[in-house]
C-alpha cells in the first residue's frame, strides 16, 4: 500500500463529489506523472469507490447519527474498498486511512474514521425485488433506479445492472495507417480461442488487454466503443452519401469513421471550440480529411437548409448507457437535468432536420438507455413533422431489419446505445 497513493486518490476522488470533475479525465492527468507501479493501486482504488458509492453512503448511513461531511466520507470510503477489496489486512488499511486523515488537515475525525473502519460489516440490504435493493446493490441513484423500472421492468433492470463485461477496452483498425490485413498479419500471434486472448474479435473491431497496449504501435489503432463503431453501420445502411453532416461530433470518433468507410465530404461540428480542436487531432491521426466547424446545434444555420445526404444527430446526453465504465456519470446528473436534456435533444433534431435533402437520411442517437431520451424524442418528432419517416436498416448484432437500435450491455455486450433512422419524404409538413 502507497501512502503516496493514498493521497493522490483522496485528492482524485474529491476532485469528483466536490468539483463534479469528470473521473477519466482527472485520473489520466494525474497517472502520466506517476511511477508506474502506482498506477494500477491508484486506478483500481479510485474506479472501485466511485463503483461502490452508493453501497457504501448506505452503510455509513447505518453507522453514524449524521451524515459525515464530504473529506471524511471519501476517506472512510476509501478505507471500505481496501478492506473489501484490495486484500490488505485491517489493521494496515485502519492505520493509513488514519494517517492520511490526519496529513489531509482532518486530524479532529480521526476518531471518528478509525470506529467507521475497526466496525465496517457488510449491512443488511433492503429487501429483493425493491428498488431500494437495485440502488444499494448495484450503485445506480434511487431516482434513476425508479425511472428505469418504470420504463423497462424490474427483471430487465436487475439484469442491465448486474452485468459485469468480460472485455472494457475496445479498439478498431486505424486504416489510415495500417490495413486490416496487414494489422492481423502483425498482431494475429495475440489472438487466440482462450480467455487469455490479448486480441478478441468484437465484429466491429477487437476488445483488447492492457497487455495489448503496451506491446501495439499506438498509431496502429483508435480507441472507440464496440457501440460506437456499431452505430456508425446503422448511420450508412445501404447508403452512399456525397456528403454528411454531424452536428454533435466532438471528440470525433463517428465523423471520422464515417469519412473513413464512404470517402464522402463530412463536416464534423461541437458547441466548444477545444472540443473541434479533437476532432481534428483525430481526424489527423486516422488521415482522414473531415471539415471542422464551432456550431451550436441548437441554432438555425440557413446555409445548409436541405444540403445533406446523411445527418446525424449524436446529441448530448445523460450517458446512463456507459456508466458501467465511467461511474461518474451517476454523480453529475440528477432527475431535473433529464427534462433539461430532452428539451435540448428535441431541439437539436428538429433543427438538424432542416439540413437534410429531399430523399435524404436522419439518425438520431445517444449512449443512453433511458426511453424519455430516445424513443419518446423520435417518436414526438415523427409526429411534428410529417416529411420524415422512419427508415428500416440491419440491426448490427443481427439480420432484424428495423428503424430503431437498442443496445444494452446485458443483451449486446456493449455499452447502452440507441439509434433511430429517418427518411425525408416528399410529402409536405
Amino acid at each position: 500500500m502507497s501512502e503516496a497513493g493514498n493521497k493522490i486518490c483522496y485528492d482524485l476522488l474529491m476532485k469528483v463529489f466536490r468539483d463534479n470533475a469528470y473521473a477519466s479525465i482527472e485520473l489520466n492527468s494525474v497517472l502520466r506523472d506517476c511511477g508506474e507501479s502506482d498506477k494500477p493501486y491508484i486506478t483500481k482504488l479510485f474506479y472501485g469507490v466511485l463503483e461502490r458509492n452508493i453501497y457504501y453512503e448506505y452503510v455509513l448511513a447505518g453507522f453514524a447519527s449524521q451524515k459525515p461531511k464530504k473529506p471524511i466520507a471519501v476517506l472512510v470510503k476509501m478505507g471500505y474498498y481496501m478492506l473489501e477489496k484490495m486484500n490488505i489486512p485491517a489493521y494496515a488499511v485502519v492505520d493509513n486511512i488514519v494517517k492520511l486523515c490526519k496529513s489531509v488537515g482532518k486530524s479532529g475525525a480521526s476518531g471518528f474514521v478509525n470506529s467507521a473502519l475497526r466496525n465496517f460489516a457488510p449491512p443488511k440490504l433492503p429487501a429483493l425485488g425493491s428498488i431500494e435493493r437495485l440502488s444499494v446493490e448495484y450503485g445506480y441513484p434511487l431516482w434513476l433506479c425508479r425511472l428505469l423500472v418504470g420504463e423497462r421492468g424490474y427483471d430487465f433492470v436487475r439484469d442491465m445492472l448486474s452485468y459485469v463485461p468480460q472485455h472494457k477496452t475496445h479498439i478498431r483498425v486505424n486504416t489510415g495507417v495500417i490495413s486490416k490485413d496487414k494489422f492481423i498479419a502483425k498482431y494475429g500471434k495475440y489472438m487466440s480461442g482462450d480467455d487469455g486472448a490479448l486480441l478478441v474479435d468484437s465484429g466491429f473491431g477487437y476488445y483488447v488487454s492492457r497487455d495489448f497496449i503496451k506491446v501495439a504501435d499506438k498509431d496502429d489503432y483508435v480507441v472507440q466503443s464496440a457501440a460506437s463503431v456499431a452505430a456508425v453501420n446503422a448511420y450508412l445502411y445501404g447508403l452512399s452519401p456525397e456528403n454528411i453532416l454531424d452536428v454533435c461530433a466532438a471528440p470525433g470518433g463517428k465523423a471520422v469513421l464515417m469519412a473513413s468507410l464512404t470517402g464522402a465530404a463530412v463536416t464534423a461540428c461541437d458547441i466548444h471550440k477545444h472540443r473541434v480542436e479533437l476532432i481534428r487531432k483525430y481526424a489527423f491521426r486516422c488521415d482522414v480529411r473531415v471539415k471542422t466547424e464551432v456550431n451550436d446545434a441548437s441554432k438555425f444555420r440557413p446555409e445548409w437548409e436541405n444540403q445533406f445526404d446523411l445527418v446525424v444527430c449524436d446529441v448530448p446526453c445523460s450517458g446512463i448507457g456507459v456508466a458501467g465504465s465511467k461511474p461518474d456519470i451517476l454523480f453529475n446528473r440528477s432527475e431535473k437535468d433529464i427534462s433539461a436534456l430532452t428539451s435540448l435533444q428535441y431541439g437539436i433534431l428538429e433543427t438538424a432536420s432542416r439540413y437534410v435533402k429531399p430523399g435524404g437520411r436522419l439518425c438520431y442517437s445517444t449512449c443512453t438507455v433511458l426511453k424519455c431520451e430516445n424513443e419518446d424524442i423520435v417518436d414526438k418528432f415523427l409526429k411534428s413533422d410529417r416529411r420524415f419517416a422512419s427508415e428500416k436498416v440491419r440491426d448490427p448484432f443481427n439480420a432484424d431489419m428495423t428503424d430503431k437500435i437498442n443496445l444494452f450491455p446485458h443483451i449486446n455486450g456493449t455499452d447502452g446505445f440507441f439509434v433511430a433512422v429517418m427518411k425525408k419524404t416528399d410529402r409536405s409538413n
